[in-house]
């Protein structure tokens, strides 16, 4: 009897040490995928779906899928200007929002198949651009307003809905090295993670490509919602200075995400603001994905052919590999804040450095300095602040660096709204401020982030 306990407890050890075996393989294979990806150093987004057609950066969810009608798309044309750029990768639209797919799915009859084109634009793009030799990443809104899944309303009908879906894009293209996915736990919408957790679609993900990274729009740095933080650098969100988390940030090119009439005429994003902000976050384990939206013709506008060349006439990607990440640290680890107020524990200051967009801060309604103060524990050297409110209620407000025991003014303007950036000369300081002069409600400031570039 005895014999026959101790033949089971050796199973039972036997068992766990092949699932500790299993586990570690399959973590360092993570890791390795997450490495491999910060490598790629820079990658095109490319917003184009529905919205295209509409002049909606969001678009509506009941347009007739024959609205959507590029006559010249040309794909080969898109991955050359990738190529041209210096790119090594890219994400298309395969869905965003209104819930417009770009392939023939079998769950849907609001798709591409519906449209006159007919073509799978998927195909097309995956085709295109590993032709030049980059990889290709997909990009999957969660929330799906034309089939009625956002927050509140997830079911077992509609968890088999968004499987079926990937399981198309992830079975039917090719390797895929990254599913990134919008409108899940995010600040502007979709379901939360109680109702729909990450595991969910993460686990069905990696069942059929165990190396196709989930990187999810979540909003703040936790990689228990994400493999990639992504800094949404629309929002008021930039990669901060002392970052170490694997990350991705992600700017435009042009005004919005998605083409609208008059870009071709635009002067776009400088290839000198390019060029900085892509140099600064390769150095903190953060890829740069710039988004570019073709035209309602389904090509690039000339600007935009002659931005991407232009960028890669000067970009110069590091060549040495990461070969280890660091230990997860919280961003801003060593910067304390302080206010002139807190309406409340919810609004604390601290708030506006933990790269959070769900956490802000409010100063109380009777404060006449209206003050927040970052001191990072030693001189800092910064050039740029970039910053952001929830909603547009700065009136105006002022930045400014403890020098010499008196606060200099670096920089000043009428309006915040949800993404505010301003450049001045190097800085040397410890502790630097944002004042609110002036304001027509309470604000909620989200951001507040010092960086050199």
């Amino acid at each position: 009897m005895m014999m026959i306990c101790i033949k089971k407890v050796f199973a039972f050890i036997l068992l766990g040490c092949l699932f500790s075996l299993i586990s570690c393989e399959s973590q360092e294979k993570d890791k390795e995928a997450v490495v491999d990806f910060l490598d790629l150093r820079f990658g095109m987004f490319i917003h184009y779906n529905m919205g295209t057609y509409h002049q909606e950066q969001w678009a509506y969810p009941f347009h007739d899928p024959k609205s959507f009608k590029p006559t010249q798309i040309d794909c080969a044309q898109w991955a050359a200007a990738a190529k041209s750029a210096g790119m090594k990768y890219a994400v298309f639209t395969t869905k965003h929002h209104d819930g417009f797919s770009l392939w023939n799915t079998s769950v849907s009859g609001y798709d591409i198949a519906s449209s006159d084109y007919k073509e799978d634009i998927v195909r097309k793009y995956v085709d295109a651009f590993r032709a030049e030799g980059l990889k290709v990443g997909l990009y999957y809104s969660v929330m799906d307003w034309h089939h009625g899944i956002d927050r509140g309303n997830i079911n077992s009908e509609n968890i088999n809905f968004m499987k079926k879906q990937l399981t198309e894009l992830l079975t039917n293209y090719g390797e895929i090295i990254c599913i990134v996915i919008d409108g899940w736990g995010s600040k502007w919408g979709g379901p939360s993670f109680e109702e729909l957790p990450y595991a969910t679609l993460a686990d069905h993900i990696h069942s059929i490509q165990p190396n196709c990274l989930v990187i999810n729009h979540s909003c703040n740095t936790s990689l228990d919602q994400t493999q990639i933080v992504q800094y949404e650098a629309t929002h008021g969100q930039h990669c901060p200075f002392d970052n170490v988390i694997p990350s991705q940030q992600g700017p435009t090119l042009q005004r919005t995400w998605f083409w609208e009439p008059g870009y071709e005429n635009d002067s776009l994003k400088s290839v000198n603001d390019v060029i900085k902000e892509l140099n600064f976050v390769n150095k903190r384990y953060t890829n740069y994905l710039l988004n570019v939206a073709p035209n309602d013709k389904g090509l690039l506008d000339d600007n935009v052919i002659r931005r991407l060349k232009e960028i890669g006439e000067v970009v110069k990607l590091p060549t040495e590999k990461i070969t280890e990440l660091p230990p997860f640290q919280h961003v801003h680890a060593q910067v304390t804040v302080k206010a002139s107020s807190e309406e409340s524990e919810t609004f604390k200051a601290s708030n506006v450095i933990d790269a959070n967009l769900f956490t802000r801060w409010k100063f109380a309604e009777t404060d006449s300095e209206r003050w927040i103060e970052l001191d990072f524990g030693k001189p800092e050297t910064f050039n740029k602040v970039v910053c952001g409110e929830l909603y547009q209620d700065v009136k105006s407000f002022k930045i400014e660096a403890l020098i010499n025991g008196k606060w200099l003014e670096l920089a000043k303007n009428e309006c915040m709204g949800i993404n505010f950036h301003a450049s001045f000369p190097d800085v040397t300081a410890q502790k630097y401020r944002l004042t609110v002069v002036d304001y027509k409600n309470v604000p909620v400031l989200a951001e507040v982030t010092f960086v050199r570039y």
